[in-house]
């Protein structure tokens, strides 16, 4: 169902925009219409049952306590583009509802040290043509008894953690209206001049972490020192700092979540 966003003043993004009453995955609904809709059309949904985290990892969100949208690219956008949407999330979350937010490497928001909110970003070539999916995944109502039957120890809601929580409309528009003036510059220029505003909110960095693999073997640790300019943690085991790539590898800290 079309339906106009309140508080949307972004020119490029968020129009069309389609609001599903319940959707398997937001990402697949906007890849399976990929190449006839427009760039920066939007879904979003309050009800999500079938979507995906990073390295596979099921997303879902039900009965209207958690927002799962997501926004179409063309043509694809360079591997950072979570990091992106990572800085527009915590930018429009402050705002809405008065709680600091923080990432952690490389596109999990953060308040208080709780995760609450997971970004998926996935590029599609089709013939000569390509586009990116932007899925992003807020936790809005859940009980932290939720996250403790589902065994999910260091993830929070706004509800939970913040002193007001809009409602869903008004956190698709907002998010959409910070994303677009960092897409523009993304998209023309690179990475390299967003990357000094992520690593003011990037909670790894000055910190030790360790790097595991999909299987959540440790590779190594080291000390995380600062961001690349193509957005991959900078990690110096003791012979100098070297990239990781997000696409590979998890992070965690040695004592911890962060």
């Amino acid at each position: 169902m079309n339906r106009d966003l309140p508080g949307l003043t972004a020119k490029t993004i968020g129009s069309p925009a389609f609001y599903l009453e319940t959707a398997g995955s937001t990402n697949s609904w906007i890849k399976e219409r990929g190449n006839s809709l427009p760039h920066g059309a939007v879904c979003w949904t309050g009800r999500q049952t079938a979507g995906r985290g990073r390295s596979g990892r099921r997303w879902e969100s039900g009965d209207g306590e958690s927002l799962a949208m997501s926004l179409l690219i063309k043509p694809s956008a360079p591997t950072a583009l979570p990091l992106v949407c990572g800085i527009a999330v915590s930018q429009a979350l402050r705002d809405l509802t008065g709680g600091q937010f923080y990432i952690k490497w490389p596109n999990d928001v953060l308040c208080e040290g709780r995760k609450v909110c997971g970004i998926l970003c996935e590029s599609f070539f089709i013939a000569d043509r390509s586009f990116s999916v932007a899925g992003i995944g807020v936790n809005i109502g859940q009980s932290a008894g939720f996250f403790k039957q589902a065994g999910l120890h260091h993830a929070g809601s706004l509800k939970m953690l913040c002193p007001a929580v809009p409602d869903m409309p008004v956190i698709v528009a907002e998010v959409i209206n910070r994303l677009e003036p960092l897409l523009l510059r993304f998209l023309k220029d690179g990475f390299p001049p967003l990357k000094s505003e992520y690593e003011a909110r990037c909670v790894n960095l000055g910190k030790e972490v360790a790097i595991l693999s999909s299987h959540g073997e440790v590779i190594r640790r080291g000390l995380a020192t600062g961001i690349a300019d193509d957005g991959s943690l900078m990690v110096d085991s003791g012979g100098g700092a070297v990239p990781v790539s997000f696409g590979e590898v998890s992070v965690r800290g040695i004592d911890g979540y962060i």
